[in-house]
Order: structure tokens, then sequence, then C-alpha cells
């Protein structure tokens, strides 16, 4: 009887929000008619709101008739209002709102918008910074706008050599973040040298970084998300952007197309680096380029269907010659198809069919032209998945969906060289990891918040080609759940925890390479697990300043760390991928101070970070008294990192615009403190080499870093388009920055043996030139 009464209870409160009428509808930009995420939606009679998802929709429902106010607002845009009637509960009101970019020119007046608060949303955003394309382009980074390097500058994220953009967050390392492009796996997001990430800035909608206790539809990961996006194309006209600059070029076309009553859009972008030929002039120059593409076709099918194939292919090729020749080439390939259906106003759904695929191969011939070395490896991924969120009132909104992720994993070795066959590795490894979800945000009240959340997963290997191999099948349930407290209209303090499982291992040297190869789990290793704690408070303040502080902590158990030992030999007879990896825990704490400001012409923000990551791992940091491994800091961690990212339009704020262009100026600061490091304990010939003994891991610090970049930019607008020179500068002071060190022993003028030091080089000062156009 207990039990018919809380079912019938449900049923009503579920009828109720049934029996309510909605206005729904899309949010998009004016001068594109794509669509606009997170714009905020408030009926002003009602004070009741919400905020439009990901791809511009939105829903409010109403409980009873009555003339209304619709109001739209979002940062960096003109608002927009919209009178409506509602006659019956039983009505379903739709309406699109097309919004103006702020900052258009009239005369010298000009549109602006204020900031507008995550608070109001029913979804508690935890550790989650979004950035658009405009933002994006507005940091200044080396070569050109970066996605990674943009985000590299936040709190939370850390770096670990210019060279480098791999994304460090909050203690975990790159093969824990689930990095996704239209909702497809990323597997290897960076080009040779980590100038250049996978993703050109122009294709880009938006990046949504997650940095911890990520919600229910995410999984697979230890760590955190980037979500990114890649914009749709204009619907209104077609235009494109070139891009120009010492080392590299691009281009991006987009715009509407149309067949008889159907309808939609385009967008294509492509990108090659030239550094190839640098080298015939500069012989310390790699012989190397990469080429990367986006493309994205939309299909406007009606009102409440939406059709959309997305593709992202990218290739690196690298060729050194020292007598042998080393020929490289590595790339990825993604593609997605999705459906997005609206069943009714407060029912919406997507279905996705992706594919990916990473490879590599890297061989060495000899200077006749005969094959020495040749290694391949690659990761195939086929995923299925769909999205249902069920909006019932105002005040729930629930989530639910599945995902379908079929892996097949290659990892093949050749040489002329008197190998042992069985040494070489020869692996294929096929798996599938099929999940569901389902995550409710509910707002008891105007005050509270409560998101709790479950994802359960199972994995299973399907083929193992080597007979050692031990097949696995996991079971895990991962809870989660967030609770917001609002202090006040834009004020709100909010807890959160998350579990979450990792069914997938990297063979890495620990530098980010290429050929760095992915596994599915066989039978010998246990996923990897971790636990995210979360204390956040936000504020925003008037005008254009916000301010957000967020401690956390993170518990890793069972995470895996390459056993450089190996070298990557095999035992094809008799090997598990226990043999490869030493197995541990760890842990990291620490806070994340972000101060927004856009104010006066200023905008940017001030990033601080406090921080503590430790690891131990079996078999690695031993003891020498004990033999037992400690605790000890991985190169990554650094305590403190303080960013202050700023830009400031000139002509916009002083109405000064020099040759009749608009000039804007940019400015990147960065202080981290040094990375742990090891150091020789004493040396001694074994009778052919000199062999040096280290210290623990952690045993120093090496320098702090400093650097500052600084940007200008001149935009000169004309009927048909836009010319844009740039001008940027890295590393300003020309500080030297420690990238790392070695030691190695080698015999003074007198012969004896002596321990020299060998500092790598971070970027000098480099000057910059490029310029954009848009059409």
């Amino acid at each position: 009887m207990r039990k018919l009464i809380i079912i019938l209870i449900v049923m009503s409160f579920a009828w109720m929000g049934l029996q309510a009428a909605t206005i729904s509808g899309f949010v998009t930009r004016s001068e594109s008619n794509e669509p606009l995420q997170y714009a905020n939606l408030r009926i002003a009679e009602l004070r009741i709101g919400t905020q439009s998802n990901r791809q511009g929709y939105y829903v409010i429902t109403i409980n009873q008739p009555g003339t209304y106010t619709l109001e739209v607002s979002l940062v960096s845009y003109g608002s927009k209002s919209y009178r409506f009637t509602v006659n019956d509960t039983s009505d379903n009101l739709s309406h699109n709102f097309s919004l103006d970019k702020s900052g258009i020119e009239l005369g010298r007046v000009r549109v602006t918008g204020s900031a507008e608060s995550d608070n109001n949303s029913v979804n508690i955003p935890v550790s989650v910074i979004r950035r658009t394309t405009e933002e994006l382009k507005d940091i200044v980074s080396v070569a050109e706008a970066d996605v990674f390097r943009s985000l590299i500058t936040l709190p939370g994220v850390t770096p670990v050599s210019d060279f480098s953009a791999g994304l460090y967050v909050r203690g975990g390392s790159p093969d824990q973040n689930l990095i996704l492009i239209d909702d497809t796996d990323v597997y290897n997001p960076n080009h040779f040298g980590g100038i250049f990430s996978t993703f050109n800035t122009d294709a880009i909608d938006s990046a949504e970084l997650i940095k911890g206790a990520y919600p229910a539809m995410y999984g697979g990961r230890l760590s955190s998300v980037l979500d990114v996006a890649n914009r749709q194309g204009n619907r209104r006209y077609h235009q494109g952007i070139a891009r120009l600059s010492l080392i590299s070029s691009s281009l991006t076309l987009e715009g509407p197309w149309k067949v008889g009553s159907q309808n939609g859009s385009y967008m294509g972008s492509f990108r090659r680096t030239y550094v190839e030929l640098l080298q015939q002039l500069i012989d310390d120059i790699p012989d190397y380029y990469f080429y990367d593409g986006h493309a994205k076709l939309n299909w406007d099918m009606d009102s409440r269907n939406q059709f959309t194939v997305s593709t992202y292919f990218g290739q690196d090729k690298l060729k050194i010659n020292f007598g042998d020749t080393i020929y490289a080439d590595w790339g990825n390939q993604t593609f997605s198809a999705q459906w997005r259906h609206i069943f009714n106003p407060k029912l919406y759904s997507r279905f996705i069919l992706a594919g990916s695929r990473f490879g590599s191969e890297l061989s060495q011939v000899s200077p006749e032209g005969e094959p020495i070395f040749t290694r391949i490896n690659g990761i195939d991924d086929v995923t299925g998945k769909g999205t249902l969120s069920w909006m019932p009132s105002n005040e729930h909104q629930v989530d639910a969906g599945f995902e379908i992720k079929y892996n097949d994993t290659w990892l093949n070795s050749d040489t002329s060289y008197n190998y042992d066959p069985n040494s070489l590795p020869d692996i294929d490894i096929r798996s599938l990891m099929s999940s569901v979800f389902i995550q409710d945000s509910w707002n008891p009240d105007a005050i509270w918040t409560v998101q709790p959340g479950l994802r359960l997963t199972w994995y299973q290997s399907l083929k193992l080609n080597l007979p050692s191999l031990p097949k696995a099948s996991y079971l895990s349930f991962d809870p989660r759940i967030s609770v917001r407290r609002r202090l006040d209209l834009n004020e709100s303090v909010y807890v959160s925890f998350g579990r979450f499982h990792q069914f997938l291992t990297l063979m890495s040297m620990g530098t980010g390479s290429p050929f760095d190869v992915w596994f599915p789990l066989d039978g010998s290793l246990d996923p990897g697990v971790s636990n995210h704690y979360i204390l956040g408070y936000t504020r925003d303040f008037e005008p254009g300043i916000g301010f957000d502080l967020e401690l956390y902590y993170k518990s890793y158990d069972k995470i895996l760390e390459f056993n450089e030992a190996t070298n990557y030999n095999w035992d094809s007879q008799n090997g598990t991928l226990s043999d490869t990896f030493h197995v541990g825990k760890g842990y990291t704490w620490g806070a994340d101070l972000l101060i927004r400001n856009d104010w006066q012409g200023l905008t940017g923000f001030v990033g601080y970070t406090l921080s503590r990551t430790q690891r131990k791992m079996e078999g690695l940091n031993l003891d020498p008294e004990t033999g037992e491994s400690r605790y000890f800091f991985p190169r990554y961690d650094r305590t403190h990192s303080l960013n202050v990212v700023e830009t400031y339009n000139i002509s916009e704020n002083t109405g000064w615009t020099p040759l009749g262009a608009e000039l804007k100026i940019g400015t990147n600061f960065t202080y981290l403190t040094g990375q742990p490091d090891q150091v020789p304990e004493h040396f001694y010939f074994d009778g052919n080499n000199f062999q040096i003994i280290y210290s623990y891991q952690d045993r120093v610090r090496l320098p702090h870093y400093l650097r500052w970049d600084f940007s200008t930019k001149l935009l000169f607008t004309n009927s048909w388009g836009t010319i844009e020179p740039y001008l940027e500068f890295i590393n300003v002071t020309n500080r030297d920055n420690v990238g790392g060190r070695s030691y190695y022993v080698s015999l003074d003028d007198n012969g004896d043996p002596t321990l020299v030091t060998r500092d790598s080089a971070q970027f000098p000062f480099i000057p910059f030139i490029g310029v954009n156009v848009t059409w």
C-alpha cells in the first residue's frame, strides 16, 4: 500500500507537469542563424526561466492562462522580448529568437549586453568553463588562435611544456580526458611539437571544458571532459575566412543551401602548414608538415527535425635524415551523423552514429632504401548513442540515454635486426562498452537545486589475438550528485560528488608522443576508478565582474603508468597487459579561483590555482631501505599557477581609429612554480659506459616559469569584408624558461669523469606576423 501511494504521488506530479502549457523554440544568431547556446530566457510576470541547450532549444512550462512577456538575453548580444497569450493549459506555443551581436557600430552608438549567470539554470554547471570562437581568438597564441592553448591558461589546467598542448586537468594525465568533437571521440588531439592542436578555431563554434564531477551523460574517463562543437555554417549568406602566417595558411567557407523546399547550411575548413619549405632555408628545422580539415552539412528537415553530418580529418608527415631516414606518419579521422527530433515541446532527443580512427606508422630506412624497422598502431571506434531530455515542468529536467562503443586496437612491429619474433608486439584487441545513464535536475523551490545521476557501464573484451591474454568483463556503477543553494539572484554555493571508471589505457612514455598506443583492458588489469569531491562558490557583480571559487579533491585508484623498462617489448606467448604497466593510486587537492571581467572595454580573466598532486605506483620511486614504493609528485604537478589574460579594444573605448582601422591589443601573463624532477645521486663505470643512479623522482623542483605575451590587431572594414593584420610577441622579456633537465657524464681536460647538466629550452622571444581576411 505504501509503495502504491508513492507511485500515485509521483504520477500526480508528472500529470500536473503534462497539463501545463508550454512555449518553446530556438535561439539563434541573427547574422548567421546558427544556434546560440545557454541563452537566458525569462518570463517576467512569473519570475521563471531557463537556458537554451547546446543546440539553442528552450522550453518553459506555464501553469495558468494569461498574457506574458518572454525575455531573452546573453552576454555580448542585445536583449529581446516577445509578448504572448496562453488561453488554456493545453496550449503549446512556439517562438524563435534571433539575437543581434553587440558591438555593431551605428555611428558611435553601440549595443551592449549585461552578463548573465548560470545560477538561474535548472542544471548545475559544476567546474564548467565555456569558450566561444570569439573568446578563443582573443587569447594570444603562438602562430594562431588555438583551442588547447587557450584552455591551458585556465585555472586547474596545467601545462607541462611550451611544446606540448596536452591537458593536465586537476592532477589527471592527458589520457584521462574525454575529448569529443561533435560527439565523436578524438584519441590523439595534437599535431607534432604541440604548437597546434587538432582543431582549427575558425571551424569551432564552442569548446566546453568540465574539469571534474562531470554529469552522467559522460563516461569512460577519470579526469575531465572537453566537448567541442563544430560550427553549423551561416544560414543567411555565403562567407569565408582566409588566414596567412609565416608557417601556416587556412581557408574556411560557409553558407546556406536550398534544394526545392528543403534547405540547410554547410561549413568547410582546411588548414596546412609549410614548415618543410622553411627547412630548405634552415637546416635545424625538420622536414615536416601537417594538414587538417573540418566539414559539416546541416539539413533543416522541418521545425521538429534536423539532420547533420560532420567530419574531421588530419595528417602529420615527418622525415628525419641522419644517415638512416626516419619516416613518421600519423593522423585522426572522425565522422558523425546526428538526428535531432522534438517529439513534443517537453521531449527533446538526439541520436548519433559516430566513427573515429587514429593511426600512426613509424619506419626506419637505410641509405640504400632497405627497411630496418616498422611500427604500426591505431584504434578504431564505432559508437552509437542517444539522449532524451524531458522537461515535465520548469522545476524538473530529466536526461536519459545510452551509448554503445566498439573499439579495435592494434600494434604491430617488424625489424630486420635479429630479434626474437615473440618479443615484437603483434596485438589486436577488440572490446565493447555499453552504457546507460539517467539524471534529474530538480528545483524543489526557488533556493535549492538537486541534480542526482547514475551511469551504468558494462565493459567486455571481444577478441584477444594472443593466447595468454585473459578476457575481461567489468560492470561499473557510477553515481553522480550535485546540490546548489542560491544565496542571491547572481550568487550561489554548491557541492558535487562523482565516481568515474576508465576502461582504456595509454601506453605512453609520458611526453605526449603521437606514437602513444591506446589499449582496451584485458582481464589482467582492473579499470581505473576516481572519486571527485567539489565545493564551489560563484557570484556575478555589476558591471561585468564575476567571481568563481572551487575547492576540490580527487582520489585515484588502479591507475596505470607505462613501465619504461619494458621498452615496448612483448611476450607474444605468455605476456599480458599487466606486464607493461605499473599499477597504483593517487590523489589531488586544490583550489581554483577565476575572476572574470568585461568592464570598460577590458575583457578577460585572472586565474589562480593552488594544487597538490601525488601518486604511488608499484615498482616506481622505491625506498632504498624498505624496497617499498613511495608517494611522489608527478612531473606535471605545480603548486601555484597564475594567469592574467586580457584584451582591450582601444578604438571602441577611445574613438581612435589609426588608418581608419579598429585597434585591439591583448596580453597574457603566466607564472608557474617549478616542476618536480630527479637528480643524480652518484655515477659509476660498468666497464662499457657510465651509469647514473638517480634520486627519488621529485627530489628537487626546476626553476619557476614566467612568460609575458602581447598582441596587437588592426581591423580594416570594407564593403566586401574585413582585413586584419596582426603582430604577436611571445615571451616579450625573453626569459630563459627551463623545459627539462638532463644529465650525462663527460671527461674533462684531465680525463676525469664529471657530471654535466643540460637544460632544454622553452619558447624564446618570438615575433610573429600574420593576416586574416573575411568576406
